[in-house]
């Protein structure tokens, strides 16, 4: 992977291409980077916690058999089958 940054100070821009690169797919990508930053600083303010969104649903008595959810469904799955 060949990455450069630059400031370029015309419309129109040579690159060379490495010999490994020949007859092979490449992609070019172009971008400010100052735009960039700025939508990634703008995800990063609009992510939101799902944490709690189901509470309303929890049925409180089955929360002690929370820890064990896991290994009694296996059990009962396969012991289900003999």
């Amino acid at each position: 992977m060949i990455r450069e940054v630059i400031r370029p100070q015309h419309t129109n821009f040579n690159i060379n291409i490495p010999i490994s690169y020949i007859d092979r797919e490449v992609e070019f990508i172009m971008f400010p980077l100052d735009e960039q930053e700025t939508l990634q600083n703008t995800k990063v303010k609009t992510k939101k916690s799902l944490r709690g969104v189901f509470s309303q649903y929890a049925d409180s008595s089955k929360i002690s058999q929370e820890n064990d959810a896991w290994q009694n469904h296996i059990m009962d799955k396969f012991t289900q089958n003999d």
